[in-house]
């Protein structure tokens, strides 16, 4: 079966004894890109040395609702500088947060619209990260009607997937789907979106998927999501998978 994960961060240091081996197998063994997100400069940099290394590496820069509070001039300077380049397929993961609120929400509200208006401007995609904000998310979703992107990870609840699925966005889910007691009205809301609207991703080292759980996670895994979304689905795994994948090829049609 030939696969995508459309979100990782093989950049951090988890991965610093095998991350060569881990992409090696990934590649080899039917993965056909991945996207790879930095969420600061170090991260970045780091993207651009694997992209020069592996092909069909596509990746991402972006400030976190986390880290919200320190994109200034500078940061949004590097963005713009890194766009400029081409050295981006994607603008993200941006979005909020407010069950952890690591930056003020004040900030996490600027610092998201910043990004949507360089996005906006740039013609990249975004990658949204919200948490227990669905509310605010949708109002600037809709403050950006030409931006197009990925609801990633989704956990949220059903209103925000309609709106982002209205706007034309794509919706992406994680290892989350196989967590037996923890997320039946995720699994509900992956059977409502449209095929051709499904991305799969790992959002590893984090959320490895069952049998898995508590483990670090890789790009490898993304396998065990499809396979479930393709049980709920009631689709051969391969099929939902090769669907999946024209998605993610079709969001990303300007980067070959």
């Amino acid at each position: 079966m030939d696969y995508i994960d459309s979100h990782c961060h093989i950049v951090m240091d988890r991965f610093d004894e095998d991350r060569n081996e881990i992409l090696a197998d990934y590649f080899r063994s039917g993965g056909k890109a991945m996207l790879s997100v930095a969420t600061g400069r170090e991260d970045h940099e780091f993207n651009l040395t694997l992209s020069l290394k592996w092909d069909n590496f596509y990746t991402s820069l972006g400030w976190h609702p986390h880290d919200a509070k320190d994109f200034g001039k500078n940061e949004e300077a590097f963005l713009l500088s890194a766009i400029e380049k081409r050295e981006i397929q994607a603008v993200g993961e941006i979005g909020l947060d407010y069950h952890y609120n690591h930056s003020e929400r004040a900030e996490q509200l600027r610092t998201f619209d910043r990004q949507m208006v360089i996005a906006d401007k740039s013609g990249l995609p975004v990658i949204i990260h919200t948490r227990e904000a669905d509310r605010d998310t949708m109002d600037i979703l809709r403050r950006y009607r030409k931006v197009r992107g990925i609801l990633h990870c989704y956990t949220s609840g059903r209103e925000l997937m309609e709106a982002g699925l209205e706007l034309d966005y794509f919706v992406s889910f994680s290892g989350i789907i196989t967590f037996q007691k923890s997320a039946p009205e995720i699994r509900e809301l992956l059977k409502a979106v449209p095929l051709d609207r499904l991305l799969f991703e790992t959002d590893s080292p984090y959320l490895a998927p069952a049998p898995f759980r508590g483990k670090r996670n890789d790009p490898r895994k993304v396998v065990y999501v499809i396979e479930k979304a393709a049980e709920l689905k009631g689709l051969e795994p391969e099929k939902l998978s090769a669907q999946a994948n024209q998605n993610f090829y079709q969001l990303f049609s300007a980067f070959p």
